[in-house]
């Protein structure tokens, strides 16, 4: 087992805040070409732009981190 100094666990934690933050662009970018891929494919799916695409990419983050909530042990 590792044992961490005290500063540690606030550094780790610092890290993945900055690491998920960093995310949230990549991730709604992708979703925003998704689905004006799928809208030239089907036109009944609209095309979102990059702001929408991060709304909906927070509030799958934050739905996910719900259900997870209520399937946990």
């Amino acid at each position: 087992m590792v044992t961490q100094q005290p500063g540690a666990q606030g550094a780790v934690v610092a890290v993945t805040c900055v690491v998920l933050i960093a995310a949230l662009p990549i991730q709604a970018f992708i979703l925003m070409l998704v689905m004006g891929a799928v809208h030239g494919a089907f036109i009944a799916v609209p095309a979102i732009g990059y702001g929408t695409s991060v709304l909906f990419v927070l509030g799958l983050n934050m739905a996910a981190g719900f259900v997870r909530r209520l399937f946990r042990k």
